[in-house]
């Protein structure tokens, strides 16, 4: 009999710890729920995290609306909140036709220092006029002056007479756990912003009988916006990963890959030849090089495998 329950103890001890090593964590959440709809938590500029530690805000002119409109209710929704206490931030103040792509919308900071495999989730709600596509972007620095923004995923459909005007999208999730940028990194944003449909290059009304609203946007509801992340790293793991050289966006469409430290580098493709070698470079133009895998080394031994596409 001792010797069962020493071996289930040893078994419940092992699947302890891979339910840790898997388990999501929740950073900061965004719930906007509040005691009333006049009353949630930082306001309609800048609504506070429910859950963790963040901060949310309006970028490119985007505004919020007072009182806060009901919260997501529709199946599939993460929200669990009753319904007397349940709200959403609901923003107008897009961007007239043909102006200000992928600009106005809303941002998220976090710090995820001790954290890596990071996840993004938010379910949106637009309205007949609104905006039919959206882009999730992320930086790895806020704090620069000039922040680099970096497209993840576009979400986008097209719009029809009935059905997907005024309606909640949920569900809507950002896998950014291979960006290793983004992984113990004080500085980590993400923004969700209006963006041209892809298919007309300009944006188009999620109601196909309706008109997009020029100058407002139509309106646009956010709920249950999450960051997790898919690890947490001990103190160990991230004191030796926290000045680690990473190189963003990789894989690379042809554009500027930056770094998180200026170095001294040599690029050279798989059959060892020198592509580029740059002197404190904080990033490099990717534009002229054929499509494949190269290894990017700098001048203290540090190796970064890139694929460009």
């Amino acid at each position: 009999m001792k010797t069962k329950y020493t071996i289930l103890t040893a078994v419940a001890i092992t699947l302890l710890f891979s339910f840790n090593s898997w388990a999501q964590t929740t950073i900061a959440q965004w719930n906007f729920n509040g005691t009333s709809n006049a009353t949630v938590s930082g306001g309609e500029t800048s609504p506070n995290a429910s859950i963790g530690t963040g901060t949310a805000l309006l970028v490119g002119g985007a505004t919020g609306v007072t009182p806060f409109p009901a919260g997501n209710s529709t199946a599939g929704t993460l929200e669990t909140a009753a319904v007397n206490t349940n709200f959403a931030w609901q923003t107008i103040g897009y961007a007239p036709s043909g102006t200000d792509n992928k600009l106005r919308g809303v941002q998220f900071n976090v710090s995820t220092v001790g954290q890596t495999g990071i996840i993004f989730k938010f379910e949106q709600r637009l309205s007949n006029s609104s905006n039919n596509t959206y882009a999730v972007q992320y930086t790895t620095d806020r704090t620069a002056g000039t922040p680099i923004w970096v497209d993840k995923q576009i979400f986008t459909f097209t719009p029809a007479a009935t059905g997907t005007g005024d309606t909640w999208y949920n569900g809507r999730i950002v896998d950014a756990s291979a960006i290793t940028a983004l992984d113990n990194n004080p500085n980590v944003a993400f923004r969700i912003v209006s963006a041209f449909d892809p298919v007309v290059g300009d944006y188009v009304a999620s109601k196909s009988t309706t008109v997009y609203s020029a100058g407002t946007g139509g309106t646009v509801r956010y709920d249950m916006v999450t960051i997790t992340s898919n690890t947490t790293l001990a103190v160990s793991q991230f004191e030796t990963n926290k000045n680690a050289f990473t190189v963003y966006p990789n894989p690379s469409n042809k554009e500027v890959v930056h770094f998180n430290q200026v170095q001294d580098i040599k690029v050279f493709d798989v059959l060892g030849k020198l592509v580029l070698n740059a002197k404190n470079a904080s990033s490099i133009d990717t534009k002229s090089f054929a499509n494949g895998i190269y290894i990017i080394k700098t001048a203290t031994g540090i190796t970064k495998k890139l694929v460009v596409k």
